[in-house]
This record gives structure tokens, C-alpha cells and sequence, in this order.
């Protein structure tokens, strides 16, 4: 396996990596879906709406509108690309305390990412604390979101190639 180093020292993930990362992170975004779908609405009489969010972040940030597909496919970029290669960058490059920890830490820093910064910047609440069940069912399935996330990709990085 071929690692890509930068001159300040932190290893690149190989495109295996990436490959196992995106994986872990489609497993992790299909449990999110669901969850954020279902028993989230029952719990908390709302489900979990994050291309709404998107669409209000543009809209607050940008002056900008745009579509439900758009605001999706950001969404769920982020949800099977970008968080888990913010889970390798901390576990690789920062400090990794091992699984399952560290994927439990990363879901919950993905939840404060999403309520404690995004959802300020496009007019909600800091972690959406005017809906407190709504707000910790997004807890509950970040966390989860990112212990599965990292849990697929550590097992698809310890099989042989």
C-alpha cells in the first residue's frame, strides 16, 4: 500500500483508505436516514430535517435559495466523505484513544459541528436547545452515525488487501 506524505509530515490516506472511509461513512448515513426518519418523529414528534438546515445556512449566509436535491447531496457528501475523512484527519493526525472510542468521540464532535456551529450560522438555536428531545435524538444518532462509521472503516482497513 502506497501512502502520499505532505511535507509537514502528516500521511494521506491511500485511496483504499478513502474507498474504506467512503464505505463506513454510506453504512453510517444509511443507519442517520433511518433513524433521523423514524424513531426520532416518534420521540420527538419532529424528525431530523439536515437538507433543511443546509437550504437555511445558504439562505442565511449567502442570500442564496437552494433546491431540496441540492441541499441533499451536500448533506449527505458530508455524511459519507467529508466527516469520515474528519475521522481519519483525528484519529491519524491528532490522537486516537482506539475503537470504539474513537468513533463514539467523532460522532459526538459531528453533532456539535452540525447544531453547535452550523445550525447557529443558518438562525436555529445552539444544538437546537428551543427543541430538547429533537436536540438529543441528533446527539444520539451522531454518536451512533460515527461509531458505525469508524467501525467499517477500521475493519475494512485491518483486512489484508
Amino acid at each position: 500500500m502506497t501512502t502520499v506524505t505532505m511535507t509537514r509530515g502528516f500521511a494521506l490516506p491511500s485511496t483504499r483508505s478513502v474507498l474504506n472511509l467512503a464505505l463506513g461513512g454510506f453504512a453510517a448515513l444509511g443507519f442517520w436516514e433511518l433513524f433521523s426518519a423514524v424513531p426520532t418523529a416518534w420521540f420527538a414528534e419532529y424528525p431530523l430535517e439536515p437538507p433543511e438546515l443546509v437550504k437555511s445556512l445558504f439562505a442565511h449566509q449567502f442570500g442564496l435559495t437552494i433546491s431540496t436535491p441540492t441541499a441533499k447531496l451536500l448533506h449527505f457528501t458530508t455524511g459519507f466523505l467529508f466527516y469520515p475523512l474528519g475521522y481519519y484527519g483525528l484519529t491519524r493526525w491528532v490522537k486516537s484513544f482506539g475503537m470504539p472510542a474513537d468513533g463514539w468521540i467523532w460522532g459526538v464532535i459531528t453533532y456539535f459541528i452540525a447544531l453547535g456551529f452550523f445550525a447557529p450560522l443558518a438562525g436555529q438555536h445552539f444544538l437546537l436547545n428551543d427543541v430538547p428531545r429533537l436536540s438529543v435524538m441528533s446527539l444520539i444518532g451522531h454518536a451512533i452515525y460515527g461509531y458505525l462509521a469508524a467501525y467499517v472503516f477500521e475493519a475494512l482497513e485491518a483486512r489484508k488487501a
